[in-house]
């Protein structure tokens, strides 16, 4: 079973995706277009950064760090307390 999503927010153009009997999603189609733009994008990456992307839990600190930040969660932190 196949169905076109599509989000203006979407970081990838996703043309369809592929949805497994239960609802998930478990493939995505793009365009080949879209696939070299993103092949330019992965190179661009730094080796000692790209550990993070293939850090799911560290990513998603990241991302919540980044989140409170934005909405001004944050505190000091004096580095002789540690």
């Amino acid at each position: 079973m196949t169905t076109a999503v599509k989000q203006e927010t979407d970081l990838i153009k996703v043309r369809q995706y592929i949805i497994d009997n239960e609802g998930h999603k478990v493939a995505a189609i793009i365009d080949i277009d879209e696939l070299n733009r993103l092949g330019k994008v992965l190179k661009n990456i730094p080796a000692s950064e790209a550990w993070l992307y293939q850090n799911s839990e560290a990513f998603e600190g990241v991302q919540r760090g980044l989140k409170e930040a934005s909405e001004g969660k944050i505190s000091k932190l004096h580095l002789d307390d540690l």
